[in-house]
Protein backbone atom coordinates (compact mmCIF):
# COMPACT_ATOMS: atom_id res chain seq x y z
CA UNK A 1 0.00 0.00 0.00
CA UNK A 2 1.35 3.50 -0.95
CA UNK A 3 1.22 6.22 1.54
CA UNK A 4 0.24 8.75 -1.23
CA UNK A 5 -3.09 6.80 -1.59
CA UNK A 6 -3.71 6.92 2.18
CA UNK A 7 -2.16 10.37 3.34
CA UNK A 8 -2.27 12.58 0.43
CA UNK A 9 -0.21 15.34 1.14
CA UNK A 10 -2.33 18.72 -0.26
CA UNK A 11 -1.44 22.05 -0.79
CA UNK A 12 -4.14 24.96 0.44
CA UNK A 13 -3.44 28.33 -0.26
CA UNK A 14 -5.15 30.51 2.58
CA UNK A 15 -2.68 33.34 3.06
CA UNK A 16 0.46 31.54 1.61
CA UNK A 17 1.11 28.20 -0.07
CA UNK A 18 1.48 25.37 2.60
CA UNK A 19 1.70 21.94 2.69
CA UNK A 20 -1.06 20.02 4.43
CA UNK A 21 -2.29 16.71 5.69
CA UNK A 22 -5.60 15.73 6.45
CA UNK A 23 -5.48 15.28 10.08
CA UNK A 24 -8.12 12.20 10.38
CA UNK A 25 -6.49 10.37 7.53
CA UNK A 26 -3.29 10.48 9.00
CA UNK A 27 -4.95 9.30 12.60
CA UNK A 28 -6.55 6.38 10.94
CA UNK A 29 -3.33 5.10 9.23
CA UNK A 30 -1.46 5.60 12.81
CA UNK A 31 -4.24 3.80 14.04
CA UNK A 32 -4.06 6.07 17.59
CA UNK A 33 -5.67 4.68 20.55
CA UNK A 34 -7.32 8.13 22.17
CA UNK A 35 -10.49 9.13 20.05
CA UNK A 36 -9.85 11.44 17.74
CA UNK A 37 -10.98 14.48 19.30
CA UNK A 38 -8.68 14.03 22.07
CA UNK A 39 -5.50 13.41 19.50
CA UNK A 40 -6.48 16.66 17.36
CA UNK A 41 -6.75 18.48 20.37
CA UNK A 42 -3.62 17.69 22.07
CA UNK A 43 -1.99 18.08 19.00
CA UNK A 44 -3.62 22.26 18.39
CA UNK A 45 -2.69 22.86 22.21
CA UNK A 46 1.02 21.33 21.90
CA UNK A 47 1.87 23.00 19.05
CA UNK A 48 -0.33 26.19 18.79
CA UNK A 49 1.09 28.48 16.17
CA UNK A 50 0.37 30.49 12.64
CA UNK A 51 -0.25 28.20 9.48
CA UNK A 52 -0.29 25.04 11.78
CA UNK A 53 -3.49 23.97 11.76
CA UNK A 54 -6.89 24.88 9.73
CA UNK A 55 -10.61 23.85 9.85
CA UNK A 56 -12.82 23.67 6.78
CA UNK A 57 -16.77 23.05 7.03
CA UNK A 58 -17.12 20.38 4.46
CA UNK A 59 -21.51 20.13 4.28
CA UNK A 60 -20.65 17.21 1.26
CA UNK A 61 -19.64 14.97 3.88
CA UNK A 62 -22.19 16.34 6.81
CA UNK A 63 -25.37 17.42 6.21
CA UNK A 64 -25.94 20.95 5.09
CA UNK A 65 -27.54 22.45 8.27
CA UNK A 66 -24.88 20.21 10.56
CA UNK A 67 -21.62 19.85 8.51
CA UNK A 68 -18.51 18.33 9.27
CA UNK A 69 -15.26 19.57 10.85
CA UNK A 70 -12.01 18.78 8.68
CA UNK A 71 -8.81 19.47 9.68
CA UNK A 72 -5.77 19.92 7.73
CA UNK A 73 -2.70 20.34 9.95
CA UNK A 74 0.60 21.38 8.44
CA UNK A 75 3.54 19.08 7.11
CA UNK A 76 5.33 19.85 10.53
CA UNK A 77 2.67 18.49 12.44
CA UNK A 78 1.88 15.35 11.04
CA UNK A 79 5.67 14.37 11.29
CA UNK A 80 6.07 15.74 15.01
CA UNK A 81 2.17 13.51 15.22
CA UNK A 82 4.00 10.08 13.48
CA UNK A 83 7.07 10.37 15.51
CA UNK A 84 5.04 10.98 18.67
CA UNK A 85 2.50 7.78 17.91
CA UNK A 86 6.06 5.66 18.26
CA UNK A 87 5.21 2.57 15.93
CA UNK A 88 6.31 1.46 12.44
CA UNK A 89 3.11 3.16 11.30
CA UNK A 90 4.53 6.23 12.67
CA UNK A 91 7.99 5.72 11.21
CA UNK A 92 6.78 5.10 7.82
CA UNK A 93 4.63 8.27 7.69
CA UNK A 94 7.40 10.12 9.15
CA UNK A 95 9.61 9.13 6.39
CA UNK A 96 7.19 10.14 3.73
CA UNK A 97 6.63 13.62 5.13
CA UNK A 98 10.55 14.04 5.14
CA UNK A 99 10.61 14.05 1.04
CA UNK A 100 8.27 16.89 0.67
CA UNK A 101 10.41 19.06 3.35
CA UNK A 102 12.22 20.98 0.33
CA UNK A 103 8.79 20.69 -1.76
CA UNK A 104 7.15 24.32 -3.06
CA UNK A 105 3.94 24.48 -4.84
CA UNK A 106 2.37 20.88 -5.34
CA UNK A 107 -1.20 19.91 -6.53
CA UNK A 108 -3.23 17.45 -4.82
CA UNK A 109 -0.24 14.42 -4.45
CA UNK A 110 -1.56 11.10 -4.99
Amino acid sequence: MELKSVIPVLSISISSETLRINALELYNYLQCKNPFNEWIECLIDEYKGFHNFIVIKEPAIGRKDNPTLVYYISLKIAKIASLKAGSEQGEKAYDYFKKYKAAGFLNIIK
